[in-house]
């Protein structure tokens, strides 16, 4: 099989799923570009048709054991063709469960021919105690190494069957929105009298769920919680008041914290 070009596409709310996907991509040492379809515009905007000759490494966040939900306009996009994939997940020191064979499913339902499949570990949304500054050097030296060996072993894929670690059919839920658990209050970000109405948070938003009228308004059934708007937000004004929210976190972190996860790689 004669490659062209990788692909590196992913939903990275955080950063941390865009590091592990593009050292994939890099690993390979062909020619590659990234392609962020994490802000809502791209995905209602990207249309990519791939070809045999383009390896693409996709890459999603896990939330509750699965991948994100009301994403189905990042797939919408996305046209195998029969061009060879890598499917990436990122999860905060817990487990994957069955995200990554369910990224399995959806790309080849868009037409790839999935080849490989990791699960990498990333800092936690709601904590930097829990895997703090993972992907580290060495996740990203491992990226790049499975990105190596994808293009050593292509050759051999279509003689052989991909089996990743996940249940089919689903039995990890996964994170619905509109849900009120101990760490998804109904109400978990406030917007603070700090706000100076720039819009970035609202221009930012993966999930397209802060509005800017007369007010700053959040939709909590469709937020996931990623946290993305504080991070971006130049004046500090939107805050987490809810203390169940830090007593939840707190045990999180008890239950969580060290290195006892790593890379997972499969291959055929």
């Amino acid at each position: 099989m004669v490659l062209k070009k990788a692909y590196a596409i992913y939903f990275s709310p955080t950063g941390t799923t865009e590091k592990a996907v593009t050292a994939i991509a890099e690993g390979t040492g062909l020619p590659h570009e990234k392609i962020d379809l994490t802000p809502i515009q791209a995905r209602q905007t990207f249309r990519g048709p791939f070809t045999k000759n383009d390896l693409v490494v996709v890459g999603l966040p896990v939330y509750g054991g699965r991948i994100p939900k009301n994403l189905d306009d990042f797939f919408s996009g996305l046209k195998g063709n029969g061009a060879p994939a890598a499917v990436v997940v990122m999860y905060g020191n817990r487990e994957y469960e069955d995200a990554l064979i369910e990224l399995k499913i959806k790309l080849e339902e868009c037409g790839f021919k999935v080849i490989a499949g990791a699960a990498f570990i990333g800092e936690h949304t709601f904590s930097k105690n829990i895997a703090g500054g993972r992907p580290d050097v060495n996740d990203l030296s491992i990226a790049k190494e499975f990105g190596k060996k994808i293009i050593k072993e292509i050759d051999l894929t279509p003689t052989r069957t991909l089996t990743v670690k996940g249940n089919y059919p689903f039995i990890a839920k996964g994170f619905d929105p509109a849900y009120s658990g101990p760490v998804t209050t109904a109400a978990l970000v406030t917007i603070t009298g700090d706000c100076t109405r720039c819009g970035l948070c609202v221009e930012e938003c993966p999930w397209g769920a802060i509005t800017m009228d007369d007010t700053v308004t959040v939709d909590y059934t469709t937020c996931l919680r990623c946290l993305r708007c504080i991070r971006v937000c130049p004046a500090g004004a939107i805050k987490i008041n809810d203390p169940k929210y830090y007593e939840a976190v707190a045990k999180f972190e008890e239950w969580l914290r060290g290195r006892h996860r790593e890379p997972a790689l499969f291959l055929p």
